[in-house]
């Protein structure tokens, strides 16, 4: 007994050791940079053209996040994304045009829409492989768009919806109206504020803990019991919601929305970003939407010339940094606490 005990003492002396000691920066997180430059982002700019850089920045971190929700912490390869945010966006500029609701009702409704289609598409796909759900989702996609380029009594058809309004918040006697780029930069820093500090709770909680689990050997999570399925259908839809919301403010700071919301382009952008970033980290995956929004537009390269620059960087990085930035300074960090724990014996 006294040889296990030992034993035991000193499994758990080293797991300790290997842990991170706890700290001030440890326990306030990296929440005060994301923060900082959020708010410092919209105060500085003041050029309309950069705020225009900064708002599609912002928007990658969105649709990338959930992304990597779904793909990096569960494994699930979804070409959905791309139809969910075309479906929050046309859902609230409806919404907005025809019924006349209540915008912050409305930008809510347009990720439930999507977080509605993620749950009927969702409770089908789910069940099956990894192809088959990637296969599905893609068909899915194309028939958005096919829907969307039909449908005119409520989608305009291939001309779409225009003049959409200049998003409103008018609670009493505050009324917030986004009309300028650096207005609506505000509104799009505190969702994206709110929606990744929503993921984030995700990804650190138990249920995050089983995400990876799943990822990792769903066999072996279905053996402790759980219900992986409605595992992987909860976090479908709650990335359909965000990436919906998503969809919604970008439609409405464009003042319009077509068929052409649904451009795969998007999907490329979301793949490249969790893959380089590092798929299942969550900051290195924000650093990495950031920095592919905003190098294109500082190197002035046509739409086209930005997929080549995309795909250098991306066949770069697997050759370099296989597991992505994030995978990689994670393990240097195992490394170097493995190293520090031996020296120290």
């Amino acid at each position: 007994m006294s040889v296990m005990a030992s034993s035991r003492r000193r499994v758990t002396g080293g797991l300790r050791a290997l842990s991170p000691r706890p700290t001030t920066a440890r326990r306030f997180g990296p929440w005060p940079v994301p923060i900082a430059f959020f708010v410092f982002v919209p105060l500085v700019l003041r050029n309309d053209y950069y705020i225009d850089v900064a708002s599609v920045a912002m928007t990658f971190v969105v649709l990338g996040a959930a992304f990597n929700l779904l793909y990096g912490y569960v494994g699930l390869l979804s070409f959905a994304q791309v139809a969910f945010f075309g479906i929050g966006g046309y859902a609230t500029a409806w919404l907005v045009t025809a019924t006349g609701l209540w915008q912050p009702l409305a930008f809510l409704a347009g990720g439930l829409v999507a977080a509605l289609a993620a749950t009927v598409v969702g409770l089908v796909t789910v069940r099956l492989s990894e192809g088959a759900f990637a296969i599905i989702t893609l068909s899915f996609t194309l028939l958005c768009a096919v829907v969307a380029a039909e449908w005119t009594s409520v989608t305009g058809g291939r001309q779409g919806i225009f003049g959409l309004p200049a998003p409103q918040f008018a609670i009493g006697a505050v009324e917030l109206e986004a009309v300028s780029p650096s207005q609506y930069l505000w509104l799009l820093s505190g969702f994206t504020l709110a929606a990744l500090w929503g993921m984030r709770r995700i990804v650190v909680s138990p249920v995050g803990k089983v995400l990876v689990a799943i990822r990792d050997n769903e066999a072996l999570a279905k053996a402790q019991g759980y219900s992986t399925n409605r595992y992987k259908l909860a976090v479908f839809v709650a990335s359909a919601f965000v990436t919906g919301i998503a969809g919604a403010l970008h439609v409405f700071r464009l003042t319009a929305i077509d068929p052409s919301v649904f451009d795969f382009y998007l999907m490329q952008v979301m793949l490249i970003v969790v893959i380089l970033g590092g798929a299942g980290t969550y900051w290195p995956v924000v650093v990495s939407a950031v920095a592919f929004a905003a190098l294109p537009e500082f190197l002035r390269l046509a739409d086209e010339a930005r997929l080549v620059l995309y795909g250098v960087l991306l066949v770069v990085g697997l050759v370099f940094t296989p597991q992505g930035l994030g995978g990689t300074l994670k393990e240097r960090a195992i490394r170097r606490r493995l190293r520090d724990l031996e020296e120290d014996s």
